[in-house]
């Protein structure tokens, strides 16, 4: 691995606040009072920013020109030019507060939450101007923007009911607010493609609602009661799937032409070979030196934990769920499994690898245009997996990084790992990818569905039975692969 991968010496950093700027040329690094921007490629400092105080949170705008900091203590923000170290500007909410701040798509302009959620208030970089938007339900969630920028969707909640409203973020001017169906909205993202708003509901009751920018309720999924619902959920890259982890460590696939469930993926304790017969386990040596990972067929065991019931935020369920460069695989994470990463091939949904690991796994991350996952479960290494096996890169001895957080570039060439006080760059060196069918096929708008196709996704929805692919667990009941 030592011939594709380079570690950069070790710097220090505070509260984690480490962040690629959206070219990925720049590093932006809090240290204390002090926003250090450096070269990618070097490490050279390229600016040096002293702050009135703490920084607790880093944001770049989308050109990589500005650097927003925020220090919510004294309530107050400040915003950084990269190539003209002379401009500045400070943001100051006075008693109101401030309680989260980022940039709009445009990266011109900055929303400020409130303390308390009184107001978002936007402040323009270029003319000064300031529009306010009151009460927004939630802090640092429930807002999001459509793919091209144009319009904000915000939670909001008044009278005790739940609604969303629709700005239009040239002027910033409300177009319209609709009622939702949620008992306790928690938050809320548009499809990639499309003008399609997903909506999920309170923890405690499992609900997902789809919206169109008219304010239609297209689809409103409830799988269960009684029970905790929704702990993760994704858009496929393409938009025209939605992945869904939920409490029951289950993740669900719904389609965009009925909005029903597509497929079903389980995590179970015991995987046997008819669970996915092509399926891969790569298993990290318990006393693992810098080599590789055994791989073997299934069956498999996995180790789990037993969640305490009585605190808050249980460690069970999907916990993570992220999709791949062209959504070509879908890997997840079930919590009270730790040590286990499943990777499912994002055509059929069936398991395509798990990796069992030494420690639990905290990170993982797709590399942005390859099938490359990269993961970290706390050592001094990291770990890489691609449809063509696992590997190992130790990191160097004279480091003692703990990795414990990842996250790739946008040119997917740096890789920087982050342990509590510290940090290091790992330059990955990969050949070209071949593109294979699946790949080039996705890269296109989805193809129109034949009028089989059609009628066979109708029936799921209309419930009528149909064909699954299953395997039974250790009790005889039927684990999860279901194929609508």
């Amino acid at each position: 691995m030592s011939d594709i991968v380079q570690y950069s010496e070790c710097h220090s950093q505070s509260g984690g606040h480490v962040r690629f700027s959206p070219d990925g040329r720049f590093i932006a690094t809090a240290a204390g009072y002090r926003l250090i921007v450096r070269d990618v490629d070097t490490l050279q400092i390229v600016q040096l920013y002293g702050c009135i105080d703490a920084i607790e949170d880093i944001t770049w705008s989308c050109d990589s020109e500005y650097v927003l900091c925020s220090i919510q203590k004294r309530g107050s923000a400040q915003v950084w030019s990269v190539s003209n170290k002379e401009w500045h500007c400070k943001i100051d909410e006075g008693p109101v507060g401030l309680a989260h701040a980022r940039f709009s798509p445009d990266g011109r302009h900055v929303l400020v939450t409130a303390d308390f959620r009184l107001r978002i208030t936007i402040w323009s970089l270029c003319d000064r101007s300031v529009y306010y938007i009151r009460f927004p339900k939630h802090v640092g969630k429930g807002l999001d923007f459509t793919s091209d920028g144009k319009v904000m969707a915000l939670a909001e909640r008044t009278d005790a009911r739940d609604s969303v409203g629709l700005f239009v973020t040239d002027g910033w001017k409300p177009l319209r607010t609709f009622p939702v169906a949620s008992t306790d909205l928690d938050d809320l993202k548009w499809a990639p493609v499309g003008d399609i708003l997903c909506i999920i509901d309170t923890v405690l009751q499992y609900q997902v609602l789809l919206y169109n920018a008219e304010g239609q309720q297209l689809q409103s999924y409830r799988p269960y009661d009684h029970a905790l619902g929704v702990k993760t959920y994704a858009w496929h890259p393409l938009g025209h799937l939605l992945a869904i982890g939920s409490y029951d460590e289950r993740c669900r696939l719904l389609n965009s032409l009925t909005w029903q469930r597509l497929a079903e993926c389980s995590h179970p304790l015991n995987l046997r070979d008819s669970f996915s017969e092509d399926g891969v386990a790569w298993i990290e040596p318990e006393e693992a030196n810098g080599g590789g990972y055994a791989a073997r067929r299934l069956p498999l065991t996995i180790p789990t934990l037993r969640p305490n019931p009585d605190k808050a935020n249980p460690k069970v369920g999907v916990g993570h769920l992220e999709w791949s460069a062209h959504g070509r695989f879908l890997a997840t994470r079930n919590d009270n499994m730790p040590r286990a990463l499943w990777v499912w091939d994002g055509s059929s949904m069936l398991l395509h690898s798990v990796l069992l690991q030494a420690g639990p796994v905290r990170s993982a991350a797709w590399h942005p245009t390859q099938q490359l996952l990269a993961l970290c479960t706390g050592a001094s290494k990291v770990y890489m997996w691609s449809p063509r096996g696992c590997r190992t890169a130790p990191l160097p001895v004279a480091h003692e990084l703990s990795v414990h957080t990842l996250k790739w570039n946008a040119s997917g060439d740096a890789l920087l790992l982050l342990d509590a006080d510290r940090f290091c760059v790992c330059f990955v060196s990969l050949p070209a990818e071949p593109a294979d069918e699946y790949d080039l096929d996705r890269r296109k708008a989805p193809a129109p569905l034949t009028e089989e196709e059609e009628q066979m996704l109708r029936m799921v929805a209309d419930g009528t039975p149909r064909m699954t692919s299953s395997a039974g667990d250790a009790d005889g009941g039927a684990d999860t692969v279901e194929i609508g």
